[in-house]
């Protein structure tokens, strides 16, 4: 089974290796906030462009705020110096800032971790989540995103149940190189997980992993190297 295609929203070009946003200015207010973000190393500051001509560089990500002019939809690209990242990470100022939050385009091939609450409650927030270096998610990191279809998480050996809690969208995860899951991840997911890839393990081996099938409500397929293994332990080939 292949991974479904990013839908393609916008077609401007994107700096190589950048860490991409799509914000919504005007009906959650002008102003933008980026929460937290800290530096990769060799790195010395970390350049925004907010997508209206206005380009800045900061020590870090930590409360970074941009006043807009126009109301519609920004491109916010920032440049490849963060190894951590997080549009809300907990959001002390107010949930229109979480609203203005369309899609996480893309993370920065050093971005290694996203932080604990760093999306939380982004309820407009839609698309693939696409995290090819990522080995670190903090907890309730995604906590009810409603638009997400599909978690790609080639680098994650180890899932926080906590970090996609109460995912309310039917959604896919791909963590072919997972190793441990929490016996309660879909437990703190909720019932909308429909599909987990573990493709560099068989079928039995995904059965033998400690806590399966972690919660898992009847109809989840675990899909392995040589076939899918339902929730209740029923093999199909």
């Amino acid at each position: 089974m292949q991974v479904a295609s990013k839908s393609v929203l916008w077609t401007e070009s994107f700096p190589k290796n950048a860490t991409v946003l799509v914000v919504r200015i005007g009906p959650y207010g002008m102003t933008a906030k980026i929460c937290a973000g800290s530096l990769a190393q060799g790195s010395e500051s970390v350049t925004v462009d907010w997508g209206d001509g206005t380009k800045e560089s900061f020590p870090n990500l930590s409360n970074r705020m941009h006043t807009y002019r126009r109301e519609k939809d920004y491109t916010i690209k920032i440049s490849d110096d963060i190894q951590s990242f997080g549009f809300t990470a907990g959001n002390p100022g107010g949930d229109h800032f979480r609203d203005m939050l369309l899609e996480l385009v893309c993370v920065g091939s050093k971005v290694t971790r996203l932080e604990g609450y760093g999306f939380n409650n982004c309820h407009n927030m839609r698309g693939v989540i696409n995290l090819p270096n990522v080995t670190s998610i903090g907890g309730y990191c995604f906590g009810t995103t409603l638009g997400i279809t599909d978690y790609i998480l080639p680098s994650m050996t180890t899932l926080v149940q906590e970090s996609f809690y109460a995912g309310s969208s039917p959604a896919r995860m791909y963590v072919d190189n997972v190793t441990h899951i929490p016996s309660r991840f879909f437990d703190y997911y909720g019932p909308n997980m429909t599909d987990m890839f573990i493709r560099n393990k068989s079928c039995s081996a995904i059965k033998a992993m400690s806590g399966f099938p972690f919660c898992a409500n009847s109809n989840v397929r675990f899909h392995g190297s040589d076939g899918i293994v339902m929730a209740n332990g029923t093999v199909i080939s």
